[in-house]
């Protein structure tokens, strides 16, 4: 009879660890630029990581397909992220990085265009860092390549809301980066520029 109740356990376990691995294979890097844009010290942000995955095993138990795989990890990723996010606020633990530690120095093999490459993506992760954290989530998915309705998903507002919040958000990003604006330069709710 013990063999016979375990069954269903053992096999909602497999179902649970198969669709953990076909989540992380496939959104792995995703996930990575996810943590990159909430937390900039690079030691902090493998423990992120490390709660992303965690949290996502542990909720692929309710998964029951209502929405795509993809959807269930950015909304998994998401909150666990802004969780984080306001835990280190609440404890006031925010770690500033230096530039030594904050930009990559290039091996030698690449070349000063590659190195220029990285910088302004560099730069433009600080910019996204800086933003209220649904407005960071708009546009984490956005740089992620997700369309509204799904970001709309992940985040509970409407469509139009998203298409309407990516816009705003991306021309105060474009005017800070164009103007060399960096994370010492905030924005305030709704990406709006507080100068």
């Amino acid at each position: 009879m013990d063999v016979e109740q375990n069954q269903p356990m053992k096999h909602a376990e497999q179902n649970r660890d198969s669709r953990f691995e076909e989540a992380a294979g496939t959104y792995g890097s995703a996930l990575e630029r996810l943590a990159r844009a909430y937390e900039a010290d690079p030691d902090v942000r493998r423990d992120l990581i490390q709660e992303i995955l965690i949290a996502l095993w542990s909720s692929l138990d309710g998964f029951d397909g209502r929405c795509s795989l993809r959807t269930w990890v950015y909304r998994v990723a998401h909150n666990t992220a802004a969780s984080h996010v306001a835990r280190r606020m609440r404890i006031g633990s925010r770690v500033f990085v230096g530039l030594e530690e904050a930009v990559e120095l290039a091996d030698g093999t690449e070349g000063e265009a590659a190195v220029e490459y990285r910088d302004q993506i560099d730069r433009l992760y600080a910019l996204v860092e800086q933003l209220k954290p649904l407005d960071r989530q708009v546009m984490v998915a956005y740089l992620e390549g997700m369309d509204a309705a799904s970001t709309a998903e992940i985040t509970g507002l409407s469509a139009r809301n998203v298409a309407t919040k990516i816009h705003r958000i991306k021309q105060v990003l474009a005017r800070r980066f164009r103007a060399g604006g960096g994370a010492t330069q905030g924005l305030g709710e709704g990406g709006r520029d507080e100068r």
